[in-house]
């Protein structure tokens, strides 16, 4: 940036009339500051001291620039909410399930919900659907670095078949949270602090309320791994309590043998049993009955 150079001055970085401004002099002081004229001629010559983030591009590239800023206006048009269900579930599938070089999504308020395809040959083959399925809004473009830019009902259908894809993990991600979220409800929850920081207790009240907040989402990434799924999460949850009680029940029985004088008789049943929740729960997991 230099004196007797124009630009294009516009006080918001993306909304507001844009003007053509001089460069007449490059502020010595902190925070930095350009001096500029106003070309228009209603500004009759208004001279300012401005920041300099306000010079957002030479006058030449303004059409350009201003292209870019409405196709992306445009892209963010339908974008989620932060406190959209929708994309709380999104949120949850692209952090538990991350394809790092393949596909990501923006989070920030001004690319949220935004889909980010950086391999589309790897991430079609993995959703096992054609490539243009990321390229059916019109809205689609491939940045400069060849990266497929889609909108948010582009990413909320990615976010589905990658749930689906990866059904096993996300469910029981889901019963882990839920659990969680339970206890916290319950006795609510502490963070740690560092240093003489005594740390933070959440009361259980407003865990319980975040946890109805996140309910919906959660719910729709259930519905997206299908209920095969999550079934199969909750039986082999029931079948670990059972295979523990189980093995409780066994430890028990060679200790009362052992307090009883029926050494031999403990040893023989501690030998056949190996580590007793290990053993049986393969025994379990083999036998129908």
């Amino acid at each position: 940036m230099e004196p007797g150079e124009r630009w294009a001055y516009r006080a918001a970085p993306y909304a507001g009339p844009v003007s053509e401004v001089e460069v007449l002099r490059l502020g010595s002081q902190r925070p930095l500051r350009v001096k500029v004229r106003f070309c228009e001629e209603a500004a009759e010559g208004r001279q300012e001291w401005v920041p300099p983030a306000r010079l957002r591009v030479r006058w030449e590239d303004k059409e350009p620039w201003l292209a870019r800023q409405e196709r992306w206006a445009q892209l963010t048009l339908d974008g989620p909410d932060q406190e959209d269900p929708e994309f709380y579930a999104a949120s949850m599938v692209f952090e538990e399930c991350p394809l790092e070089g393949v596909v990501s999504m923006g989070w920030n308020y001004r690319e949220r919900g935004v889909l980010y395809v950086h391999d589309s040959p790897a991430l079609a083959a993995l959703l096992k659907v054609p490539e243009a399925s990321f390229c059916t809004d019109p809205r689609t473009f491939t940045d400069e670095e060849g990266t497929l830019t889609a909108p948010w009902p582009t990413t909320l259908a990615t976010a589905r078949l990658i749930a689906q894809v990866h059904a096993d993990a996300l469910a029981a991600t889901l019963a882990r949270e839920e659990e969680q979220a339970q206890r916290d409800a319950a006795y609510g929850k502490y963070y740690r602090g560092r240093g003489g920081n005594p740390g933070t207790y959440i009361h259980p009240e407003i865990c319980a309320e975040v946890h109805r907040e996140r309910q919906p989402g959660r719910d729709l990434v259930r519905e997206w791994c299908g209920a095969q799924a999550i079934d199969q999460v909750a039986e082999l949850a029931a079948l670990r309590t059972e295979v523990l009680r189980i093995g409780k029940l066994m430890e028990h029985a060679i200790q009362t043998l052992r307090l009883n004088g029926h050494t031999k008789a403990a040893d023989q049943l501690e030998r056949q049993l190996g580590i007793p929740v290990e053993v049986l729960r393969h025994a379990t997991l083999s036998d129908p009955g």
